[in-house]
C-alpha cells in the first residue's frame, strides 16, 4: 500500500514538473518567471495610435449626421420664411420684399466696407483685395458718376487751406448724395451744424454741412441723388457747405462735379 502511494505521488510530481516545464518554454526569454500577465512585451502596440484599423473614424462616427440634419433644417426654415414673406400682402412684408430685392441687385462695395472696418475696428477686414484705381480712372464718367448735391450756384469756390465750398440755394432745397456711398457720420459737427459724411467706393468722402434736417442714419447705404436732408439757413441765406476729402486732404470738388453757375 505504501509502495502504491509512493508511485502515485511520484507520477503526480512528474506531471507537475512537465506542466512547469511547458509554461517556462511559453514565457518570453525577456520576461521573468512569475511576472504578472498584464506585463507584456506588446504593451506599446496597444496604444491607440498603434492599434490596427481606422480608430480615428470610429471616434468621429455619428457627429456628421446631426450637423447635416441641423443645416438642412435651417435651410428649409429660411426657404419657408422667404416663401411666406413673398406670399404675404402685409405692408411690412412688402417693405421687406423691396429691401431684399434691392440687396440682391446692389453691387457690394468691398473697398468701402474695408475702409470703414479699418477706421472703426482697426486692422484689416477679411475681404477680397482690390487695386485702387488711378485718379484719372476714378474721375472718368465711365468709372464713377458724380452729381451736384443741391441745385444752386457756388458762392465761395474752393481755396487752398480751406475744406470745401459754399453753395447758395433755395430755402429747404433738397440735398442729395453726390454718388453712391456709405453713411459714416450723421449728426452735429462743430462749425457745420447738422452734417452728413459719405464714404464712396473709391475711398473718397463727401461732406454735407449746414443741413436743416438729416434724413439718413449712420451705416445707411445711399444711392446717387438719394435725399440726405434739406439745406439750412446761414446769415439769412439758404446755403450748403460741401466738401470732398481724399485720403487725409480736402480737394476741390469742382474738379469732378459739375456745379451750376
Amino acid at each position: 500500500m505504501r509502495e502504491w502511494n509512493q508511485g502515485v505521488r511520484k507520477r503526480r510530481e512528474e506531471k507537475l514538473r512537465a506542466i512547469r516545464g511547458e509554461t517556462r518554454k511559453s514565457v518570453s526569454p525577456h520576461q521573468a518567471w512569475g511576472a504578472p500577465v498584464w506585463k507584456k512585451e506588446t504593451e506599446a502596440d496597444e496604444l491607440p495610435w498603434n492599434r490596427p484599423g481606422s480608430w480615428m473614424n470610429t471616434r468621429k462616427k455619428g457627429k456628421w449626421a446631426p450637423r447635416m440634419l441641423l443645416q438642412t433644417f435651417l435651410a428649409f426654415a429660411l426657404l419657408t420664411g422667404v416663401y411666406l414673406l413673398y406670399q404675404s400682402e402685409v405692408p411690412a412684408s412688402q417693405q421687406a420684399q423691396m429691401w431684399i430685392a434691392e440687396v440682391m441687385e446692389r453691387d457690394f462695395n468691398f473697398e468701402g466696407v474695408a475702409l470703414w472696418y479699418q477706421e472703426h475696428l482697426g486692422g484689416s477686414a477679411i475681404l477680397p483685395v482690390f487695386q485702387r484705381k488711378s485718379d484719372q480712372e476714378s474721375d472718368g464718367a465711365k468709372t464713377f458718376e458724380w452729381v451736384a448735391p443741391v441745385a444752386g450756384k457756388v458762392q465761395r469756390p474752393f481755396q487752398e487751406g480751406e475744406r470745401g465750398i459754399i453753395i447758395q440755394t433755395k430755402k429747404d432745397a433738397p440735398v442729395v448724395a453726390a454718388a453712391e456711398g456709405w453713411v459714416i457720420q450723421a449728426g452735429t459737427v462743430e462749425g457745420l451744424g447738422n452734417t452728413v459724411v459719405l464714404r464712396h467706393a473709391d475711398g473718397r468722402e463727401t461732406w454735407y454741412g449746414w443741413l436743416k434736417e438729416i434724413r439718413v442714419e449712420e451705416k445707411d447705404w445711399v444711392k446717387p441723388r438719394q435725399l440726405l436732408g434739406e439745406a439750412g439757413v446761414q446769415e439769412n441765406e439758404a446755403m450748403l457747405f460741401f466738401a470732398m476729402k481724399r485720403g487725409d486732404d480736402f480737394v476741390n470738388p469742382a474738379d469732378v462735379i459739375p456745379f451750376g453757375s
